[in-house]
């Protein structure tokens, strides 16, 4: 391209920029009316109980937030068309569509494909073909938009063929398009030229935003494909179709392929230049859509403070005619109430006052009976306990001194007589024999059972096998908290005999290694 036309289209790209700019104020004026007027278009439909013009407008609604991409709100007022309007028609495929394209926008494809999946079924019971190609093709942009690429084409493929027999220029356009674009991402560009060439040949009677896309597609496979010359020749027709129309997203398309073109050719100085350009129209574009959605939020939000406000002034009004009819006689009552009220508090309150007394004298009695039972109780535990604790001294010293006369007096039968030996031997037996006297030990387990009246059945209970009545004595003396020593000294045994003892009866309960086993029969 020579210097005097890339001057031109440099200096009408300029006056494209201020004239947008004037646009978008224009725009934005034009958006505040659409959406007064639309507001106040439901608002009569509403007020005239017509649910059809109710729906209606709640669909233009819908559309009017979508162009914007006030996605929030267009699927608001899609599902309030739903919950009013409830047949299969043309209608309803048309709002499935609109909201599976949003969750498209939005990148929720298990949405998407919900929507574009509710569309295909009932344009299939009502046979609207139209609505089939539609959600055909939604579904194919979802499969692409996922990656697979075969499943996408099968949906565009199908699509098309209902484009064909309806004869739709603008859906063939459309759906030619969609395949070209997934050729293109297979880097199948012979096949998505051919689409793309397609699709040009259809867009002619279609919207010029559809045409412009597609010739920048055209530019795009071009240059992917090395001819640089053709790619120049479709972007700049696309430039200026969007600059014809205002339409700065297609400006700034075209000029990023236009500097993506020329920095394939190594004319990084052009190259520069168009994205420079494209940096002003995206900022450009920005603040217009930016214009666009405050002063639509605005203008929604000043129309919803209005309605809030009407709302609030009808409730305030039924208010008061209520409380012109009631305000006497609740005055009257809430005086009647009060007066009586104020009787029968006076009255329950003396009443209450008498009751507290009463219960506070009862509560005394009762906390100073059970203080004296606790006194009593505590007094004869100690009393147990201390006898228990004397009872198992006297039998461990009356062992040891049986103990020590029985070794005496087996010492001293090889020093004397036949005779005294006889006697000394019938005087040990007795001894011995009075030693293995249980009836102490049955007087010990008496008084222990009233100290821990539990204690022997729970340990019968948790115990793994049938205790012994050794076993038995030896944890009544370890629940004692007996030491091994003083255990010794009561049974008449050695010291590493009780650590044998300890070690069977282990064994015979339920404890870890690292279980203390005089600790578990403390806790029982």
């Amino acid at each position: 391209m020579s210097t005097y036309k890339q001057t031109i289209t440099i200096f009408a790209f300029f006056i494209s920029v201020s004239l947008c700019a004037q646009m978008s104020i224009n725009t934005t004026n034009e958006i505040d009316t659409k959406l007064y007027d639309l507001k106040k278009e439901l608002e009569l439909a509403k007020t005239s109980s017509n649910t059809s013009k109710t729906a209606q407008v709640h669909v233009k609604l819908g559309d009017f937030f979508s162009r914007l991409e006030l996605y929030t709100e267009a699927i608001k007022n899609y599902q309030a068309y739903l919950d009013i309007h409830k047949t299969k028609d043309s209608g309803l495929v048309y709002i499935q569509n609109a909201l599976s394209t949003i969750n498209l926008d939005l990148k929720k494809y298990s949405e998407a494909s919900k929507y574009a999946y509710n569309s295909l079924t009932i344009s299939e019971d009502i046979n609207y073909s139209r609505g089939k190609a539609k959600a055909n093709a939604l579904l194919g942009s979802v499969a692409e938009k996922q990656g697979n690429y075969e499943k996408a084409l099968e949906f565009q493929k199908l699509s098309l063929s209902i484009f064909n027999v309806l004869n739709d220029s603008t859906g063939l356009a459309s759906t030619n398009e969609n395949i070209g674009s997934i050729y293109e991402y297979l880097e199948q560009y012979d096949l998505a030229y051919q689409y793309f060439k397609t699709a040009n040949t259809f867009a002619k009677n279609s919207e010029t935003d559809l045409q412009i896309n597609i010739i920048n597609n055209l530019g795009d496979v071009n240059r992917k494909t090395g001819n640089y010359s053709k790619a120049l020749g479709y972007t700049e027709q696309a430039l200026m179709l969007a600059q014809k129309t205002n339409n700065e997203s297609q400006i700034e398309s075209a000029l990023k392929d236009l500097a993506r073109t020329y920095a394939d050719l190594g004319d990084y100085e052009k190259a520069y230049g168009y994205l420079n350009n494209q940096s002003i129209v995206n900022e450009q574009e920005l603040r217009q859509n930016n214009a666009e959605i405050v002063s639509a939020m605005q203008v929604l939000y000043e129309v919803k403070e209005k309605e809030a406000e009407v709302k609030l002034l009808n409730k305030q009004n039924q208010i008061n005619k209520v409380r012109q009819y009631i305000i006497l006689t609740i005055t009257g009552a809430i005086i009647l109430a009060l007066i009586v009220g104020f009787l029968y508090w006076k009255k329950r309150r003396k009443h209450e006052k008498h009751i507290l007394e009463y219960q506070q004298q009862l509560l005394q009695a009762d906390l100073d009976k059970k203080t004296a039972e606790e006194q009593a109780l505590k007094r004869e535990i100690d009393i147990k306990v201390s006898s228990l604790t004397n009872y198992s001294l006297h039998i461990a010293h009356k062992n040891k001194m049986l103990s020590d006369v029985s070794k005496t007096l087996t010492k001293l039968k090889g020093r004397n007589s036949e005779l005294v030996k006889t006697k000394l031997q019938e005087l040990a037996s007795e001894i011995e024999a009075d030693l293995n006297n249980n009836n102490e030990w049955t007087e010990l387990m008496g008084y222990f059972g009233q100290i821990h009246p539990a204690f022997f059945k729970i340990l019968k209970q948790s115990a793994l096998e049938k205790l012994s009545s050794s076993e038995m004595r030896l944890c009544l003396l370890l629940r004692l908290n007996l030491s091994s020593k003083e255990i010794a000294e009561i049974l008449r045994i050695t010291s590493d005999s009780v650590r044998i003892a300890r070690y069977r009866l282990r064994k015979k309960l339920p404890l870890d290694s690292k279980d203390d086993l005089q600790a578990y029969l403390l806790n029982l």
